[in-house]
């Protein structure tokens, strides 16, 4: 770098107008906005987001609670 510096056609000026163009191509390259739309909708509701899978779920959960304890129980 000392020795294009010292050189006689290249100044400081010239060389920071080429660094200031060379990184400004670099930006202007990445500017480019990409738009990607993705359908991800199967159409349907999953079995979790349905309501009534909760209130039967809760029921079986509450069964199974129940059985244990009663189980354990030693009368």
């Amino acid at each position: 770098m000392k020795q294009l510096l010292n050189t006689k056609g290249i100044s400081k000026k010239y060389l920071a107008i080429a660094a200031l163009f060379f990184s400004q191509s670099m930006l202007w390259a990445q500017d480019k906005t990409v738009d990607v739309n993705l359908n991800i909708d199967k159409g349907g509701d999953e079995w979790y987001a349905q309501p009534w899978m909760w209130v039967v779920g809760g029921a079986v959960f509450l069964i199974i609670i129940v059985a244990l304890v009663r189980g354990k129980s030693s009368n």
